[in-house]
């Protein structure tokens, strides 16, 4: 879904859909409590879905309150509230959840959780399974909605999700994460402030961007209008070229459990050496 012009439209790219989304659907600004409010008035909302640090048009970090208004307003509506953390299980053991002390009523995460190996999991509170399984049980006995078809579940998606959890996925491993994206993010500001270039570094957990706009952003309008594909194409293929493959999707940096701080050196060193050459060039 977009929001386009204030009205919640469906993208041009989904076809297919039965109902249009844009009559069961709203969808609002990050950040923007008011708008939050407003949706929220009526009491015909029944769930809210958001990730706790936006990311999919470039990283959007929450302004300081907006989860606890978030989770107190859902509440007084009665609105169930739902957190994606696909993006950003990376913050830290137990995602962002659990290190900023998140809690909705459901919980999502996608394939991080299998090592990139399409799985996911999912949760919720008691309150939410039991009246699932209470609609569930005076419907139809058993129970035919849900996950358990016949293309959901393998043993190499249960193997890897269990390898990643328990090996992977440690107090130990998030910690290394986090100190070598210090280092990064210490790394690539002194760069784009040596240069001096309206830039900065987004940041959540192990997970890094840079950001083609002087300050924070607070919305997707505000990333739309940071963004810059020639300058991001030109940071990747540089980057390419010097022996570093950074994801082209925002250019973004994520350090992985393997990560040392030869690769974390030689990356700042990089972006060093691109910036060098893009600024005398211009």
């Amino acid at each position: 879904m977009d929001l386009v012009d204030g009205q919640t439209v469906a993208r041009n790219g989904l076809l297919g859909q039965a109902v249009d989304l844009a009559e069961t659907t709203v969808s609002i600004p990050f950040n923007d409590i008011p708008a939050l409010k407003a949706a929220l008035s009526d009491g015909d909302i029944a769930c809210v879905v958001a990730e706790p640090v936006m990311t999919n048009c470039g990283m959007i970090l929450p302004l300081p309150g907006f989860h606890n208004a978030l989770r107190e307003l859902t509440r007084s509506t009665g609105t169930l509230l739902h957190i994606d953390e696909t993006h950003t299980v990376s913050t830290g053991f137990g995602g962002y959840t659990k290190v900023h002390g998140l809690d909705p009523d459901i919980f999502v995460v996608g394939k991080p959780v299998g090592g990139g190996i399409p799985v996911a999991v999912w949760g919720m509170t008691d309150d939410v399974a039991s009246r699932f399984d209470a609609v569930r049980a005076s419907n139809t006995g058993t129970g035919h909605s849900g996950i358990g078809t016949t293309l959901s579940g393998s043993a190499l998606q249960l193997a890897c999700l269990r390898a990643c959890l328990e090996e992977v996925m440690t107090v130990e491993a998030h910690d290394k994460m986090n100190r070598l994206a210090d280092t990064i993010e210490r790394g690539f500001s002194s760069a784009i402030k040596q240069y001096e270039l309206p830039w900065h570094v987004g940041r959540v957990g192990a997970r890094l961007e840079i950001v083609f706009a002087p300050h924070p952003l607070q919305n997707a309008s505000e990333a739309h209008a940071a963004a810059n594909p020639t300058v991001q194409k030109a940071l990747h293929t540089a980057f390419l070229n010097l022996g570093y493959l950074v994801t082209p999707f925002h250019n973004m940096v994520l350090v992985a459990p393997t990560t040392s701080e030869e690769h974390v050196a030689g990356l700042v060193a990089s972006l060093e050496k691109i910036l060098h050459r893009m600024t005398k060039a211009a």
